[in-house]
């Protein structure tokens, strides 16, 4: 567990951990010089599992959790981000899953629940479960939940660890690099919590996140082609990304600030608008008050408010809702077939793994 300043969920997320029906695992945390008491309530725990360790400076998501894997000593690895939160069977469930799978080097949770910032429920997500629709899928479009995963450490150690260069998308790129030698598969259990943080990398950043995710798909392409990846051709563009990131000031920066709660409240309305589309109606009706919380000008929401009160004209109108039409595609194309790409897709038999 990597943390950097995650004081108000910390508590609950490690507590989550603890309190894991399989009891025989470490847990290390890795402050990342954090500036609020993220510290200090780690050092509050009375756990002998827990092993704290301590950055004087920030080094970044991806150098603390390669601390942390240094660290381990354990057969599996398992990631879990400083926010969010395990249900108590998930170590349980996953090691069970890599006992018996000896060919899968590592296994995420492919349903599970979107939290918002009071832990309630906003929406259950998706994700493709076999090998071969997940190998297709990754190069074009993102489908793991990063802290919910586990994986083999040999696996983790040929491959080598998270690649500051590509931060904030190591895990895209951590991912897709194992899953080059390896098989992968999502189980269908919603055993981790995923907490949408409006303050959160994965929301202020996301714009970020999604060009540097581009490249580390670009790079595995190439890889699946056998052509070089070419990480040093990239560089130039990776920091010119940074560089934009990190002059996010004045007027500039509350545009961008804007922009973020403008996503945030358009992500919780994709959520109300699935909902809707289900005839959950209560959920949707959630899920609307929740996005505009974010942004209350995001007119789409109030829409979607008053019709999730409304029950015969949301029966009627929901199709009216291209964003229901079109998440629920989504949905049905993530549990099925995708076209195959151009270059073959990487299947490991377990022949090749050992070899």
């Amino acid at each position: 567990m990597a943390v950097y300043n995650a004081g108000p969920f910390l508590h609950e997320a490690v507590a989550s951990v603890l309190a894991q029906t399989f009891a025989d695992f470490e847990l290390i945390c890795v402050d990342d010089a954090s500036t609020d008491d993220s510290l200090a309530i780690l050092r509050g725990f009375r756990d002998r599992r827990i092993q704290i360790i301590h950055h004087d400076t920030n080094l970044g998501q991806a150098l603390s959790r390669n601390d942390a894997m240094a660290a381990a000593r354990g057969e599996y690895l398992a990631i879990m981000d400083a926010d969010d939160v395990c249900e108590p069977e998930r170590l349980e469930r996953q090691v069970t899953f890599l006992d018996g799978n000896s060919a899968v080097g590592l296994v995420g949770c492919g349903m599970y629940s979107n939290i918002d910032q009071s832990g309630a429920l906003l929406y259950t997500t998706r994700l493709p479960e076999d090998n071969e629709t997940i190998q297709r899928t990754l190069v074009k479009r993102w489908c793991f939940f990063h802290s919910s995963i586990m994986l083999r450490r040999s696996i983790q150690q040929s491959v080598g660890g998270y690649r500051k260069q590509l931060e904030p998308a190591e895990d895209h790129d951590f991912i897709l690099r194992i899953l080059e030698l390896s098989q992968a598969h999502n189980l269908q259990e919603p055993l981790v919590r995923y907490r949408l943080n409006p303050e959160g990398i994965s929301v202020v950043g996301h714009q970020y996140i999604e060009k540097v995710g581009a490249i580390a798909m670009r790079m595995a392409r190439r890889r699946r082609c056998g052509q070089p990846e070419d990480l040093e051709g990239e560089a130039p563009l990776i920091a010119e990304l940074k560089n934009r990131w990190k002059r996010r000031q004045g007027v500039a920066g509350a545009v961008q600030k804007w922009s973020d709660s403008f996503y945030a409240a358009d992500r919780i309305y994709g959520f109300g608008c699935r909902e809707l589309y289900a005839g959950n109606l209560d959920t949707a009706h959630a899920c609307f008050a929740r996005s505009l919380r974010n942004n209350p000008l995001f007119v789409k929401s109030w829409i979607g408010l008053a019709l999730s009160r409304m029950p015969f004209a949301a029966r009627r109108l929901k199709y009216a809702f291209r964003r229901s039409m079109e998440q629920h595609r989504e949905l049905n194309e993530t549990v099925s077939s995708v076209r195959r790409h151009s270059c073959p897709s990487v299947t490991v038999t377990e022949s090749q793994r050992d070899q």
